[in-house]
């Protein structure tokens, strides 16, 4: 009698382990990751994208449009605010700088931030980051970005501009 008990117990194991495994064969979770049909998948990241050769910083941008931008970059209007960010490539640096690392940390997620960031990529890459404020906004949005920030595109914007400057 006491060779049974272990027997029994060995094979009503099994029979709960068989039991489990077909259940979960036949029952799928139902917490499956269900991606939406209206975004397309991307390829490529931002980051990695061709950076368009700007043209130089001209004297005849004037401040007032600048000023323009960094005011729309608080618009309402979600086309108004992506045509201020992304145009904010091209502005002058000191001005730019500020408004696209608050917005890197603080915009709308799938929207402005990515924008700020191709915009703060291209600043360093066409205007220069010798004294590193654009790789400390990027890094801050490293840092301190909350759920919504995609910190492998942050970090792959880094690289670029760090690669940037060994060359200079």
């Amino acid at each position: 009698m006491d060779k049974r008990i272990p027997l029994l117990i060995g094979l009503s194991t099994a029979a709960i382990v068989a039991a489990l495994c077909i259940y979960l064969v036949t029952h799928p979770a139902e917490s499956v990751v269900r991606i939406p049909a209206a975004e397309p998948p991307r390829t490529i990241s931002p980051a990695m994208q061709p950076v368009v050769a700007a043209a130089p910083v001209s004297a005849a941008r004037s401040p007032k449009t600048v000023a323009e931008w960094i005011a729309d970059t608080a618009s309402g209007d979600a086309a108004k605010r992506a045509a201020a960010i992304a145009a904010l490539a091209e502005a002058p640096r000191e001005q730019a700088l500020p408004v696209l690392g608050r917005i890197l940390t603080d915009g709308e997620p799938q929207i402005d931030r990515p924008l700020a960031l191709r915009s703060l990529r291209e600043l360093a890459l066409n205007q220069g980051d010798a004294d590193g404020a654009i790789r400390d906004a990027v890094r801050r949005a490293i840092y301190h970005g909350d759920d919504f920030t995609k910190v492998d595109e942050v970090q792959e914007t880094l690289d670029i501009i760090e690669e940037s400057q060994l060359g200079q």
